[in-house]
């Protein structure tokens, strides 16, 4: 097996100069095939717009999956407060039209990694759309609530399959320079989605909204239709000349490109075929990260993060006088949408672990103030009033701490963390996670109040919070600038044996 490195690249390429022409054997098969990449006057400098363009197309379907996570809040409040709604939902009723959406969402999970390797990230994108388009019409035309419900789980499975999918797709065509923003790009698109639902909520009723996130998901769709396959997927089906064809059409015609390419091929080359094996998952460089990212999945949505999201409009009745409980939700995803994007430009600079940290932190800050003011209010009627302001300051706080830290790098942590075999192995079952987790929170959120008041369910949260500080210090890498072979030491450390026989194990730990 032969195949030309990227000094070699390089010497082929150089500055100002002409490359005949690369000629490989393919590091997938062993074989005569040679590869020959034409003629080409390299570009002065890389063009990043279709690369940009196809993830932003993908990034798309993100945005359909806020507005499902949105969705219920606005729309159990048209539920309950329209004289026209044909549909009245009990309190259980809305704890289940939250919580349906999670439970799907777990099985689209688990779903997504097997179907996108076998099938591709496009192709499974775009199959993704069946169900999108069914859960919303089921909603749309619903005449009874448990249409309603089984039209979140169809869509709660569709947005497991997007969450596993669209930042698989987004990394994979990325260049070294921006994978990092494209990769946590996702949580942004989908807090934007969430920002349109509440503003569109506000206008239209619940039947019409349900309508917006159908369009929302066909849209994707259509830009996302001429989208090429992700060039890893292409190359692991040993097409070579397709793989470096969409790479080229994607990042341009440089060096660096050519580089990249090796770097795959070589990458899928040491990877065994097949299923993840038991042994590989008993390796520390799998399990440990495995079960950091789950916990991390459990303090994202312990924070109570998906109760107050859900269930906004109706804590903010306590400040209707303040402001009116429609625009205080508009107000919160505005702010999320701020904070988010804010993180996803300082996270390679203030790195993983401090964000984490402060974002717990101020967490459990914001929702100990509410709990005192709802506690307070029981017995002061006067300070209610003279402080209805605090619920609305508290929970923007909430959500800004939020979006700085575990909106979002909990997912980041998990690609960087797990090794490149076990991604979607491990992707999934994060996603399981994050849905399970989401579930009991929404589903259990009613109880708790009914159980311990309001303030006692946001103590609950606060305590849940400020204990993810200690596990964020105390166990959590930082990741910031490490090449992923330094994250696989760090993770055998400990274990002199696992140590010595990781390179028994085929598990590539290359960044891509």
């Amino acid at each position: 097996m032969e195949y030309r490195t990227s000094s070699d690249a390089n010497l082929l390429y150089g500055a100002g100069m002409r490359g005949d022409s690369i000629h490989l054997r393919s590091p997938i098969e062993e074989s005569s095939t040679s590869l020959s990449l034409e003629d080409q006057i390299l570009e002065p400098r890389r063009k990043f717009r279709k690369m940009y363009f196809a993830s932003f197309s993908a990034l798309l379907m993100a945005v359909a999956m806020g507005i499902a996570v949105g969705y219920s809040a606005p729309a159990t409040y048209d539920m309950k407060n329209r004289k026209s709604s044909s549909i009245k939902p009990t309190n259980d009723d809305i704890t289940w039209i939250g919580s349906a959406l999670a439970i799907g969402a777990m099985t689209g999970g688990l779903i997504a990694g097997p179907i996108a390797d076998k099938l591709g990230r496009k192709t499974t994108l775009i199959l993704n759309i069946i169900p999108f388009i069914a859960g919303w019409f089921s909603i749309c035309f619903a005449e009874n609530i448990g249409t309603i419900i089984a039209g979140r789980l169809i869509c709660g499975i569709a947005c497991g399959v997007v969450s596993v999918a669209v930042p698989m797709y987004c990394v994979e065509i990325a260049t070294s320079e921006v994978r990092g923003l494209l990769g946590s790009s996702f949580q942004g698109f989908m807090v934007i989605g969430n920002l349109l639902s509440a503003i569109i909520g506000s206008y239209v009723t619940w039947e019409y909204l349900s309508l917006v996130g159908a369009g929302v998901a066909t849209l994707g769709l259509v830009c996302f239709f001429l989208m090429p396959e992700s060039p890893r997927w292409i190359l692991a089906q040993e097409d070579m000349d397709g793989a470096i064809r969409v790479m080229r059409n994607l990042q341009g015609n440089h060096p660096e490109t050519e580089e990249e390419f090796f770097k795959i091929s070589k990458d899928l080359k040491s990877q065994p075929k097949g299923l993840l094996t038991w042994r590989e998952c008993k390796h520390p460089t799998v399990y440990k990260p495995a079960l950091i990212s789950v916990v991390l999945m459990f303090f994202q949505q312990f924070s109570g993060s998906n109760a107050v999201l859900f269930y906004s409009t109706s804590i903010f009745n306590a400040s209707k006088d303040f402001l009116n409980p429609k625009y205080a939700t508009i107000i919160l995803g505005a702010v999320q949408v701020v904070a988010t994007l804010l993180s996803n430009l300082i996270v390679d600079k203030a790195g993983r672990k401090v964000l984490l940290f402060l974002s717990g932190a101020l967490m459990s800050a914001s929702l100990t103030a509410l709990s005192v003011y709802y506690y307070v209010s029981v017995a002061n009627f006067t300070f209610e009033a003279r402080f209805d302001w605090i619920p609305l300051v508290s929970l923007i706080l909430f959500v800004t701490a939020f979006s700085l830290g575990y909106g979002s790098i909990p997912w980041l942590l998990t690609a960087e963390m797990v090794p490149l075999r076990a991604r979607s192995t491990i992707g999934g079952l994060a996603t399981f996670a994050n849905g399970l987790f989401a579930f009991i929170i929404t589903k259990t959120f009613s109880e708790l109040e009914d159980l311990a008041h309001n303030y006692g369910a946001f103590w609950t949260y606060a305590a849940l919070s400020f204990v993810g500080c200690f596990f964020v210090i105390l166990v959590v890498p930082e990741t910031k600038g490490k090449e992923l072979e330094d994250i696989t030491k760090y993770f055998c450390k400990t274990t002199k044996n696992d140590l010595k026989n990781s390179t028994e194990i085929s598990i590539s730990v290359l960044s891509k």
